[in-house]
């Protein structure tokens, strides 16, 4: 399914050049654009004290952290899985009988 707003999402997403204003109605996923930029800032290796992101609503900020903790587990589990594995074991494995399972 294309929205055809798509662009601007993406762009809102992966821009990191400099400021983003997001604007849109309610129930249009800016909380989840805003989630994922700020993973996605976090992936890129921008420091999270260079991060910052306004709501208007203590529910919304709530809202804003725990996607935001979701996005980053969800890459940071995704990562580690796709980390290559070692062709052989360390000598001190061998030399103990230990077996990589």
């Amino acid at each position: 399914m294309t929205l055809p707003d798509q662009a601007a999402r993406l762009d809102a997403l992966t821009a990191i050049g400099g400021t983003m204003l997001v604007e849109a109605g309610a129930g249009s996923g800016k909380t989840a654009i805003l989630a994922g930029r700020i993973a996605f800032l976090l992936a890129s290796g921008i420091a999270p004290k260079h991060i910052a992101a306004i709501t208007f609503t203590e529910f919304a900020a709530s809202e804003l952290a725990i996607r935001v903790e979701r996005f980053v587990t969800e890459l940071t589990a995704a990562t580690w899985r796709a980390r290559p594995k070692p062709a052989i074991s360390s000598p001190a494995r061998r030399s103990t009988g230990l077996r990589r399972c």
